[in-house]
């Protein structure tokens, strides 16, 4: 008898903690999967030497802050969008040192902290994926065309959320010549599963009804509505910079997205150790974004090639 209710109590305990877990995925934990804190500001380009100019970008009713950063003799235009809880000086990306490089390699650089990000007002102060975040690079591209009007070849760069950012915005009809994508959210699902068990601990399989039950309740993209299966039908040239142990964005879904699309040229990040000082302060985010901070050289001749390859395939009277 004592052995019948000691297995009926641990039943009990079991079930009892399940379905709390339950309740918890369902009706407690998605306004939390989606919420972000905006980071402030506080450097801009002269600390690494570069002129800027300060610009505000319309987009619906918001003005978002940013900078243009032009190359003195530019060989094309790119709009840089960071990820998610992010801004547009990154520390993760390294986007500081990443906007030099693409200075010395005569590119042009527009770059903005996307909505309920950096200094931009914040609206809701939730992520959506892209979904929401997309016509601040519509925006961004309009902003281009106003002030700064070229023929020069237009790149989109998305690193994390941003990849998702840019993929919905060409979806959305934003004409580009090419998209360069850092460790892009492809599969928003798995991601908030790794997510939740950078943030806590906790094994990512545990995320799994929470992050179902946030994607369901916030209309988030999956599926056929994924970042991944859009990028699947895009038409211009991809440059996808993938670290292969990326603890977020996992590889798996740049290699299937390299293997079903033609465009993508996939490039592996040489390996990164996770002791390396360049990961310092990113603890359980390791190698995320981090080929700037960590492979600045390898960076720089992959994007240098890949762009080399955007401006000769370009129409001379475009450029």
């Amino acid at each position: 008898m004592t052995l019948n209710r000691l297995t009926k109590s641990a039943l009990w305990a079991i079930t009892s903690v399940f379905t709390v877990w339950v309740l918890l995925s369902i009706f407690w934990a998605p306004p939390y999967m989606i919420s972000t804190t905006p980071y402030p500001v506080d450097m801009t380009p002269a600390s690494r030497g570069l002129h800027y100019q300060n610009i505000k970008i319309p987009s619906d009713d918001l003005l978002l802050e940013g900078w243009w950063i032009p190359a003195s003799e530019p060989i094309a235009d790119l709009i840089f969008v960071h990820g998610a809880g992010s801004n547009r000086i990154s520390q993760y990306i390294g986007s500081l040192d990443f906007y030099r490089t693409l200075h010395e390699l005569n590119i042009s650089v527009v770059t903005m902290d996307i909505r309920n990000h950096g200094n931009s007002p914040v609206t809701d102060g939730t992520l959506r994926m892209g979904l929401a975040e997309w016509p601040d690079v519509v925006a961004s591209a309009q902003w281009l065309d106003t002030h700064h009007p070229t023929d020069h070849p237009r790149i989109l760069l998305g690193a994390s959320m941003g990849g998702s950012t840019v993929i919905h915005a060409m979806m959305n009809g934003l004409k580009a010549d090419a998209l360069v994508l850092l460790d892009p959210l492809l599969d928003v699902l798995d991601s908030m599963m790794e997510g939740g068990e950078i943030g806590t601990g906790i094994p990512a399989p545990l995320f799994a009804l929470a992050a179902r039950a946030t994607i369901q309740r916030y209309s988030l993209p999956h599926g056929e509505t994924s970042p991944l299966a859009m990028a699947k039908t895009l038409d211009l040239p991809i440059l996808l910079m993938q670290d292969w142990d990326d603890p977020v964005t996992r590889s798996p879904f740049a290699s299937e997205l390299a293997s079903t699309n033609p465009h993508v040229i996939l490039a592996r990040v040489p390996p990164i150790s996770v002791e390396e000082s360049c990961l310092d302060g990113k603890e359980e985010w390791g190698t995320h974004v981090a080929a700037h901070p960590c492979r600045p050289g390898w960076t720089r001749k992959t994007v240098s090639a890949f762009v080399s390859s955007v401006v000769d395939r370009t129409p001379t009277s475009k450029r």
